[in-house]
């Protein structure tokens, strides 16, 4: 997987830099909209795992060749998430907390390309992470060492809507849409009590990804 990303990022810098002044870019840092999401356990003897927040930065890059509308896109999302994991009883917090991050690189096509609106939809793919987290020894170093961990990585098919007003020369605000699937992976869940390890994993049928963020971007 990571191998196909590095291929498709080097083919987008090259198309970018021999498209000469007919290839237009837009360099965006937004904000993710807070969003739900639920990797689906494949055990009945495992809960489904939902965050019910996930919000952050989004860095992305869009760009377009004016004269068809060919056009390509990348962006990565780094959250705040949290989950339903219920932490021990008399815990400082009662859920897992964490870092959601999603890498998405895609190609498509903008119907609309002028020098103050842009409008393009993309077929991306990527992956989706987590890794949710409760440390007793974060909150007070005196007590018993307990700690928690839940995580998982997904393959990440998605499709892609962003439209883009530019008001002044080279500053523009832009919306953006991400509707994906997580595919099946292992969900995997660690437990540490002093100086007992125990880890064990489920496999999930995945679930639905939305991804909406505003932003500025930068048009060069």
């Amino acid at each position: 997987m990571k191998k196909i990303l590095v291929i498709a990022a080097s083919l987008l810098l090259s198309t970018s830099a021999f498209a000469g002044e007919a290839w237009k870019n837009f360099l965006g840092f937004g904000w993710r909209l807070p969003t739900s999401s639920k990797m689906y356990a494949e055990k009945q003897d495992f809960e489904n795992l939902k965050m019910s927040v996930q919000t952050g930065i989004d860095v992305s890059y869009t760009g377009v060749l004016m004269s068809n509308g060919f056009s390509v896109r990348a962006l990565v999302d780094t959250n705040f998430s949290n989950s339903n994991v219920d932490t021990p009883a008399g815990s400082e917090i009662s859920y897992l907390i964490g870092i959601n991050q999603d890498l998405l690189i895609g190609a498509g096509w903008a119907p609309i390309r002028t020098d103050m609106f842009f409008f393009g939809f993309y077929g991306m793919i990527g992956y989706d992470f987590t890794v949710l987290t409760y440390d007793s020894t974060a909150f007070n170093s005196k007590d018993p060492k307990f700690r928690q961990t839940v995580y998982y990585a997904s393959f990440l098919p998605a499709l892609n809507a962003t439209f883009a007003w530019t008001p002044v020369n080279r500053f523009s605000l832009f919306a953006s849409a991400t509707l994906g699937y997580n595919c099946p992976t292992y969900i995997h869940y660690e437990t540490e009590d002093g100086d007992q390890k125990t880890e064990d994993k489920t496999l999930s049928r995945g679930g639905v990804k939305v991804i909406p963020t505003v932003g500025i971007c930068w048009k060069f």
